[in-house]
C-alpha cells in the first residue's frame, strides 16, 4: 500500500479542489469566468510547449500523433465519449460533463510529473513529486471546475487509478520504463496539453483531444523500436 499512498494524494487534492469549485464556483461573475478560461488556456498551451520541448525525435512524434489521431478517429474516440457524456448528462442533469472531464483527466494525468512522480512511488515509495502535484492540481481543479463544468471530479479518481497502476508498474516493469521511453511519452503528452490550452482559448474544439491518445502508446512503441535500434528517419 506504502507505493500508492502518492496516488491517492495526488487524487484526493485534485477531488479536493474539485469540490471547493463546484460548491462556490458560481459565485464567480460569468465575465470572470470566461477571462479565466483564456487564462487557463494561455497557462496550459505554455505548459504544453514547455513539456513538448527540446523535441529529441520529430519523426517519431509527427508519426506518433498524425498515425494517433489517424486510429483515434477510425476507432470514433472522440464520438464514443461524447456520446458516455451525454448518456451521464441525461441521466444526472449536469451539463459540461465531458469538457471537465477529458481537459482535467489529460492535464491531471499527462505530464512528466504523473509519470516521474509515480515512478518515484513505485521504485522508492518515497512520494514527494506526487505529493508537490496534489497542490497544483487541487489548485487547478478550483478554477477549472467553476470553468469546465462538474466533469473535473470524475477524473479525481481516475487519476488516482491511473498513477496507482503506474507505480505499480514501475517495480515489475523496470528494464522498459527507461528516461528516453519517458521523454518521448512527455513530449507527446505535451503537444496534447497544449491542444487542450488552444481549445479553452477559441472556446470550442479546434481538435478533438479524445482522437489523439492513441498517440501516447504509438510513441511508447516507438520509442522502444528506436531504443533497439529500429529508425524513421
Amino acid at each position: 500500500m506504502g507505493h500508492l499512498f502518492g496516488a491517492l494524494v495526488n487524487g484526493a487534492g485534485a477531488l479536493t479542489g474539485a469540490l471547493v469549485g463546484l460548491l462556490w464556483g458560481n459565485r464567480l461573475s460569468s465575465a470572470f469566468r470566461q477571462q479565466a478560461m483564456r487564462i487557463m488556456g494561455l497557462v496550459v498551451l505554455v505548459i504544453g510547449i514547455k513539456m513538448a520541448l527540446p523535441l529529441s525525435d520529430p519523426v517519431n512524434t509527427l508519426i506518433s500523433v498524425v498515425v494517433g489521431a489517424w486510429l483515434g478517429a477510425l476507432l470514433k474516440l472522440g464520438a464514443r465519449l461524447d456520446a458516455f457524456g451525454h448518456w451521464v448528462e441525461r441521466r444526472v442533469g449536469h451539463g459540461g460533463f465531458m469538457q471537465g472531464f477529458i481537459s482535467a483527466a489529460l492535464i491531471f494525468n499527462v505530464g512528466a510529473m504523473a509519470i516521474v512522480g509515480s515512478l518515484q512511488a513505485g521504485l522508492s515509495r518515497h512520494p514527494t513529486i506526487l505529493e508537490t502535484k496534489a497542490i497544483l492540481d487541487g489548485v487547478t481543479s478550483v478554477l477549472l471546475t467553476s470553468t469546465a463544468g462538474w466533469g473535473v471530479i470524475i477524473a479525481a479518481p481516475v487519476t488516482f487509478v491511473y498513477e496507482g497502476a503506474l507505480s505499480i508498474a514501475a517495480g515489475l516493469l523496470r528494464h522498459v520504463l527507461t528516461q528516453p521511453l519517458i521523454g518521448d511519452l512527455s513530449v507527446v503528452g505535451g503537444i496534447l496539453i497544449a491542444a487542450i490550452g488552444l481549445n479553452f482559448l477559441s472556446e470550442k474544439t479546434l481538435i478533438n483531444i479524445a482522437d489523439l491518445l492513441p498517440a501516447l502508446l504509438l510513441t511508447v512503441i516507438l520509442g522502444w523500436l528506436k531504443l533497439h535500434g529500429v529508425s524513421f528517419v
